[in-house]
């Protein structure tokens, strides 16, 4: 059955939360299954350890990659349109905003998407952690801190278009981005077989790069087949954690 009939069946939200769910069941059993942590790679490169968790970090940003540019290749996916490329953005608010997160990440033990599986399995101090961070982003997106943020972001504002687009900038093609992924994937395993990596985590870091490929996929279809306005978008922590948080407590 083709998406526009499913839309059709079971309507539009209904599809688009089916399947939502289904990468994000997918996403999370093996991001728990592989262990995967951007603050535990993050580590492993400070201390000039490179092993088992920078590893399983090579394969799903590896994967993302090659997976996205093969969709892009085969045309099955257009991203010009897409808000992280066609809007206006901000290097200042990518450089100061990354940089707080990095802090916040170590301080925290955790990454976004980290505290969120650790949370699933019954972790108290990663759930009062993620609390503590979607409140933050709410405020920084919509509250007190909204104002700040929007200071940061117009330090050093950029055009969408090809002025976000880093294969553009750089004169080069999807190939390239193709090729790039497929270097890093060579390097993952060779991590890989340095730490003795287990087949789980190694299948693991892949399927996670690949879920982010798929919603990338999946929404851009949706986009296509809908009537409505269905931005075009892939897996994402911090807004939906400060929307979850709003919903509960509306």
């Amino acid at each position: 059955m083709s998406f526009s009939a499913w839309i059709e069946q079971i309507g539009e939200g209904n599809f688009l939360a089916l399947g939502g769910l289904l990468i994000g069941v997918v996403f999370g059993f093996w991001a728990q299954r592989s262990r995967f942590c951007l603050r535990a790679a993050s580590l492993e490169v400070a201390h000039w350890q490179m092993g088992s968790k920078l590893a399983v970090w090579l394969f799903a940003f590896s994967a993302a990659l090659i997976g996205t540019q093969a969709f892009i290749l085969l045309g099955w996916l257009d991203v010009g349109n897409a808000r992280q490329l066609a809007s206006r953005g901000t290097l200042s608010g990518a450089l100061i905003g990354g940089a707080l997160f990095g802090i916040g990440m170590v301080l925290a033990r955790g990454c976004a998407s980290r505290l969120l599986v650790l949370s699933a399995t019954g972790n108290l101090r990663a759930l009062l952690s993620g609390l503590v961070f979607a409140v933050v982003a709410q405020s920084a997106m919509t509250g007190l801190l909204s104002p700040l943020r929007l200071a940061i972001s117009n330090l050093w504002a950029i055009d969408g278009g090809a002025g976000r687009d880093l294969l553009a900038l750089l004169g080069w093609n999807h190939w390239f981005g193709l090729a790039f992924g497929v270097f890093w994937l060579c390097g993952g395993v060779l991590f890989a077989w340095r730490s003795r990596l287990n087949w789980a985590a190694l299948v693991g870091g892949l399927l996670v790069g690949l879920m982010v490929a798929a919603a990338w996929l999946f929404n851009f279809q949706v986009a296509n087949q809908s009537f409505n306005v269905v931005p075009v978008k892939s897996l994402s922590f911090t807004g939906p954690a400060a929307d979850m948080l709003m919903l509960v407590l509306s």
